[in-house]
Formats: structure tokens, sequence, C-alpha cells
């Protein structure tokens, strides 16, 4: 029977980030057709002496973060030191210098550094961090292990005064090829040197939650800045937005193109629920039962999940509904999930499922207006095209993307709209 722990894990917002959560995650490989975590970590694998830059994208609620989440505990079982940082927890991603994500980084490659060193051989750090204090009329700090903090100083000023960043953009921005983008070089290779010297193969960082930036930060970050984030002397890996990748205007493509230099983004695909026929695919429904299962039943294998159906569900056709309804849509499955237990105590019955259903879906139906009727069908009639009406349109649970070997295409339950 479910606990309260595993009853918490249904809510949307519970996402897996430990070790001691791992019971509740299922490999998807078999519902997107691809294992992208798998191709991230050996194109680090290959290069174990020489930094590799990755971008990974899809759509907001594709499981990027999760899989991220494997992929840094599948690569400390390999031997790496991984630090994940996410963006929006230390900085204002609507409006984010590259200057502001480069401390970040640095700042937690030092905290390493300085855990295990009391005197760290720098040239210029020192004199960068002095810069910037001057810059911002800060008092110096003095000692050389004081680095990070007086790193984190430098970030709390810069987040807590929006002039500050204003003028950040402009005159700190273009000096990062100065000083600042060689204390990353020097900070991130001392750091690279000592893990190898305890028997590491390296060091990566993933950085996650930048593909919430807007088209215009993503230009600075990415564009224009794209060539400093490859500085670093260990592997990296940047999530993206999406639409920066299939965005129609052709200076920030010329830009964005132009700071990838071979590098393409690696997208996670949503896990395809359907096929152009509407025809169900069975992995994929058997994936998205185990998702639903491991998340009530803990500590259940997924091959004894569905003898323990009738423990959560009234039937299995009732759970099966469940999955088809959500689109394959990982978040929007929990919320369906979610609204059936605020409803009753599992076993979760095919009534209240349904009333679930039909509340939902009445109330995306009221927030569709004529101009979103028009680009639905148009969305539907037409070859598939990522803009920002069918972006809007995904994030609003109107409209779902699905690929196949073919490419991708769109279908929507309101297809039939009057």
């Amino acid at each position: 029977m479910p606990n309260l722990n595993s009853l918490h894990a249904c809510n949307p917002s519970f996402a897996i980030f430990s070790q001691e959560e791992s019971d509740y995650y299922i490999d998807l490989v078999v519902g997107r057709g691809e294992d992208v975590v798998k191709r991230l970590r050996r194109t680090i694998a290959l290069s174990p002496n020489k930094p590799t830059y990755q971008l990974l994208s899809g759509h907001i609620g594709s499981g990027k973060t999760t899989e991220l989440q494997r992929l840094k505990a599948e690569l400390e079982q390999q031997g790496f030191v991984v630090i994940f940082c996410a963006a929006d927890e230390y900085l204002q991603i609507d409006d984010l210098s590259l200057t502001e994500l480069w401390l970040v980084i640095l700042n937690l490659i030092l905290k390493q550094l300085e855990n295990k060193s009391n005197s760290l051989p720098l040239a210029y750090l020192p004199n960068a961090i002095a810069e910037i204090e001057q810059w911002l009329k800060m008092p110096p700090s003095m000692g050389v292990s004081t680095y990070a903090s007086r790193i984190q100083k430098i970030l709390q000023a810069l987040q807590s005064s929006t002039q500050y960043r204003r003028q950040l953009h402009h005159y700190l921005d273009p000096r990062l090829k100065n000083s600042l983008l060689a204390s990353g070089e020097e900070v991130s290779a001392l750091e690279v040197d000592r893990l190898k010297q305890f028997g590491k193969k390296g060091l990566v960082i993933l950085v996650d939650n930048l593909d919430r930036l807007s088209l215009e930060r993503v230009e600075v970050i990415f564009g224009e800045g794209g060539k400093y984030l490859k500085q670093f002397q260990c592997h990296t890996i940047y999530t993206l937005p999406i639409q920066a990748i299939f965005h129609a205007d052709e200076q920030l493509q010329h830009n964005f193109q132009q700071s990838l230099k071979g590098n393409a983004p690696i997208v996670l695909p949503n896990l395809t629920l359907k096929d152009r026929q509407g025809m169900t695919n069975p992995e994929s429904l058997n994936v998205l039962r185990q998702v639903v299962l491991a998340r009530m039943l803990t500590k259940t294998s997924p091959e004894r999940g569905l003898e323990q159906v009738n423990d959560v569900f009234d039937n299995l056709e009732t759970l099966d509904l469940l999955c088809l309804s959500s689109q394959g849509h990982l978040p929007y499955l929990l919320f369906l999930l979610s609204g059936c237990l605020q409803s009753q105590e599992p076993p979760i019955h095919l009534e209240t499922l349904s009333q679930v259903l039909q509340t939902d879906y009445s109330t995306r139906l009221s927030t569709i207006s004529d101009r979103d009727r028009q680009s639905l069908q148009k969305c539907l009639a037409s070859p598939h095209q990522l803009t920002s009406d069918t972006l809007n349109l995904c994030r609003r649970l109107l409209l779902f993307e699905n690929h196949d070997a073919q490419g991708y295409w769109f279908s929507s339950p309101f297809v039939s709209l009057p």
C-alpha cells in the first residue's frame, strides 16, 4: 500500500535529486527513442584529457533536470567529480549577464578548491576580483582563502541592484576576455589537476535552468558569449531554450551557429505515446504505468508493480486512462494523479479520475481564444515548426509535440474545436 512519502512523490513539483529518491526514477528511453544521457556521458568519457562543451535542450517539463541528475550519478560512479548548478537559484534569469554566470561557476569551483587548500597559486583571479570590488565600491577583503566569499558578496550586490546589473552588462561583460576569462581558465585547470592527483577522472559542471532564458538573453549568453563558456578547463553542459534552436530570426541563428562550431545541441525528446494514426505505443504506455506505480508504490520493482495495481487503482483500465490522458507529458501526468489523490484515498476509482479529467479539460478549454483556435488548426494542418505561438500552446498543454523516425508533429486533445 502507498504511504505518505510515496504520495508526496506524486506531486508535480517533486523532483528526483538524490540517491535516496532514485527508487522513483524510471528510464524513459524506450518511449523517447533516444538515450540522451548516454550520449552526454560518452562524449565526456571519450575525451578524458580535453574539455568538452555540450548543450542540452528540450521542452519545459520534458525531464532535463531529472536526466541531468541521472547523468551526475553515473559520472560520479565512473570517477568524475560533478558540480550541479541550478542557475536560477543564484541569478535572475530574465536579466542574466555573462559575467554573473561566469562568477557563479567560478565560485562553485573555488569552494571545492578552498575546502582542500589554504593557499592557491592564482595569478589572474586576485586582480579580477579586486577590479570588480573597486567598480562596486566594495571594501577590499584580505586573505587568499576568502576568494569564494568575496565572489559571493559580489554576486549578492549584483542581485540586489538593477542599476548595478545594467552597468555590468555594459562595463564588465566586454572585459571577460581579459582577467576574468583568464581567471576561469586557471581556477578550473587547478581544480582538475588537484582532482586527478587524487585519482579522479576530472571535473564536470552541469548548469541547469538556462532553458528559461529569453531569446534576447540567449543571444548574449550563447551567441555573443558562447565562445567564453567553452573556456573552463573542464567538461561543461548547459541547458538551452528549445526556441533558440528553431527560431526563425536569421541573425540570431547565425550568431548562435557561429558560437557552436560543431557543438550541435542535444534535444531531449518528449515521450511519444501515440503514432501519427493515433495508435498507442504499448512500450510507451508501459513506462508511463511504471512512472505512476513507482511514485505510489515505493520500493516495489517495475515487474511487481502491475501485480499490485489494485492497491492504488480500482483496475488497470483506470491507470491506463490516466496515462493516455497525459499525452505522454510527465508533469501533466503527475498533475492529474495529484488531483485524484486530493479527491480520495487510493485505490483511485474511474469515477474520480473522470471527474478530474473533465474539470481539467473544461478549465483549459475556457482559456482558448479565437487566435488560439486558429493557431491550433494551423499547427495541426501544417508541417512541424516551433514558433512563439506553438511554444505558448505547448506550455499551456493545449498542444503536444511528438516524434518518430520521420520527424516531429503536433497533436491536441482540442483538435475538434467548434
